[in-house]
């Protein structure tokens, strides 16, 4: 039985890989602009994405620890003597790890919506707009 070959931009849509590549990226994107905690995250990204990704706690919350042991954000507690909400903001590091996903993120995020506008073409007649030829980048995850 012949197997399903992923495409790139179905590879950076799927499970595993959206925790790996568009949750990186969107967290240390919605850090730049100022602190925030676990679940307002959660609400953020699932307001960029109008549900087309799902956001959930069994995703996120590893997803903020493994980034702050990588020091590519730091957390601390909104209260000093009891836990409340943890508030995460980017450091340096993450800065400069967001502009490198970034730029590598580009291209598939490009072939993506070219994808979309050859769908949309085959299905309405709506002519799809010229695009470069889609490269992979080297490497992508967080």
């Amino acid at each position: 039985m012949p197997t399903h070959v992923l495409t790139p931009a179905e590879e950076l849509l799927r499970g595993p890989i959206k925790s790996k590549t568009v949750f990186p990226v969107l967290i240390l994107h919605l850090l730049e602009s100022g602190p925030d905690h676990g679940f307002g995250l959660m609400q953020r990204i699932a307001a960029v994405c109008s549900g087309i990704l799902a956001v959930n706690t069994n995703t996120i919350y590893p997803l903020l620890r493994r980034l702050e042991d990588r020091g590519f954000i730091s957390g601390e507690w909104d209260h000093p003597t009891k836990r409340a909400r943890r508030m995460y903001s980017i450091t340096p590091a993450g800065r400069d790890r967001l502009a490198r996903i970034k730029t590598n993120m580009l291209p598939y995020l490009d072939h993506l919506a070219a994808s979309v506008e050859r769908l949309r073409s085959e299905l309405y007649g709506q002519p799809a707009p010229a695009r470069e030829p889609f490269a992979l980048p080297a490497k992508l995850h967080a």
